[in-house]
């Protein structure tokens, strides 16, 4: 969701080098990427030493412009102990303290257009919010010999995420047997070639998934690296998944999504790409709120449970897309 913002960045500045500070599970989202000179490692735990060192390193380097894109008023102040002079950020519940130029989130603002109003302070306007991801040669290699003898429409089903470094939210993900009764539809009607993706902690809801679809599918999980994962979306006709960083990654590459959504709000944290679909309880939709993605959260079906969303509304947007297609009407 930053990358619509490193873009105008380097267009304002295009001899700037722009350099990242992020986790170690972050950074592959920005491998590749033409706008990011680097990026360094941002510890996933904080402690006093580290945040010390951290700024300290910060001003060696001698920056120009740091920019926070967390609300966090830990990482503005190391900006600030860094001694960078123009720093720019999110002034939410008054948490911009230390920063020269602030934006405060306004009430439907996606967070790829807060960032963008953020290096806007700078003078950094964009054309879109389009997010975009950039496939190796050999990732993109790679995907074509997974495909091999496949047939469009090719369909990329994530039925996990929600878990990663210092968030646990499963509340976000829509059951996996609906996800192996909605594969099993689109076999049937778009004989779609299904590919089924997840990491180790997607392995239930995989397994769940594949055992429920009523036809033939290719249990990739635990096998593609962020940059495989890329260009296997790239290659298909069509990304499902949970509101988690893969949907994103999908339609970075173009690729069409139908994202599910609840507890969270897909107002602020819908996939932007070039044709993405969403499906979630009317709550979600009109809760207006922001979740904290971060820590562990419980479940809440007054809080947009996403087992209210039907398998034949996800049938029907996926529909729209698959339908559409030149060649590929519903049998």
């Amino acid at each position: 969701m930053a990358t619509p913002a490193l873009r105008a960045l380097k267009r304002r500045f295009p001899q700037a080098s722009i350099h990242v500070l992020t986790t170690e599970w972050c950074a592959p989202a920005l491998a590749g990427n033409p706008n990011v000179a680097s990026t360094f490692r941002y510890p996933d735990r904080m402690t006093t030493t580290r945040y010390v060192v951290l700024a300290r390193r910060l001003k060696e380097r001698g920056y120009d412009i740091g920019i926070s894109l967390d609300r966090s008023p830990l990482v503005n102040g190391i900006l600030r102990l860094a001694g960078i002079p123009v720093r720019a950020g999110i002034n939410n519940a008054g948490r911009g303290i230390g920063l020269t130029h602030r934006v405060a989130p306004s009430a439907d603002m996606h967070e790829s257009e807060l960032y963008l109003a953020v290096v806007a302070t700078l003078g950094a306007d964009a054309d879109d919010a389009l997010p975009e991801f950039h496939p190796s040669d050999a990732a993109r290699a790679r995907a074509r010999e997974l495909i091999a003898g496949s047939t469009a429409p090719r369909v990329v089903i994530h039925p996990g995420g929600a878990v990663n470094p210092g968030a646990r939210m499963l509340t976000k993900r829509w059951p996996a047997i609906m996800f192996g009764e909605l594969a099993s539809n689109l076999i049937q009607r778009y004989q779609a070639d299904v590919f089924v993706i997840g990491s180790d902690s997607d392995q239930d809801s995989v397994q769940t998934t594949v055992d429920f679809t009523d036809g033939p599918v290719a249990n990739l999980a635990r096998r593609l690296s962020i940059d495989e994962t890329g260009a296997l979306c790239e290659q298909a006709a069509l990304y499902i998944g949970n509101d988690s960083g893969l949907s994103h990654l999908a339609a970075a590459v173009g690729t069409p999504t139908v994202t599910i959504f609840g507890p969270t709000d897909p107002t602020f944290y819908r996939p932007l790409g070039p044709r993405s679909l969403i499906c979630a309880p009317k709550f979600s939709v009109g809760a207006r709120h922001r979740v904290d993605l971060r820590g562990t959260h419980g479940g809440d079906a007054s809080s947009g449970d996403i087992s209210t969303v039907s398998v034949d509304q996800v049938t029907n947007a996926c529909g729209e897309i698959l339908g559409s297609r030149d060649g590929c009407q519903p049998s």
